[in-house]
């Protein structure tokens, strides 16, 4: 079986947007892997590397497709964040930290943090500090 780090290797800037089957096909296997995984897929779907050129309907309708294939008490939210990504449309800073908040709940899920994280325009550092929080506090468990 193929490890997160593994996976987050091969899909990094690889992601076969054009091709549904294959984006199927790696999104089980993230869900497989674990959730975190599940939401480096994700994470992928909304961070498009600069040298590829995907319509946005594509991307949201990979995200509703990762949706379909993942069960997770997160998901909804970071999902959310993902297309308002893909959509260039900032999600509000309360809105943001209140979820990062939920998300705190599921240690190691900092694929799903790092989503919500970029899914607003955190001007003022606040969601940067929460990052840092969540995850310094994740660090301390055993």
């Amino acid at each position: 079986m193929m490890t997160e780090a593994e996976f987050a290797d091969r899909i990094d800037c690889n992601w076969p947007y054009h091709d549904v089957s294959l984006g199927r096909e790696l999104i089980k296997i993230a869900v497989g892997i674990s959730p975190n995984a599940a939401f480096i897929a994700l994470g992928e779907l909304c961070n498009l590397p600069a040298s590829v050129a995907v319509e946005p309907a594509t991307l949201l309708a990979l995200v509703d497709l990762w949706l379909s294939e993942f069960d997770h008490p997160v998901a909804p939210m970071a999902a959310e964040g993902a297309i308002a990504m893909i959509e260039r449309k900032w999600l509000p800073v309360p809105e943001v930290l209140t979820r990062m908040d939920s998300v705190s709940g599921y240690p190691g899920l900092l694929a799903a943090l790092s989503i919500l994280y970029f899914s607003c325009d955190d001007i003022d550092g606040r969601a940067d500090a929460r990052l840092n929080e969540i995850r310094a506090a994740w660090e301390k468990l055993p």
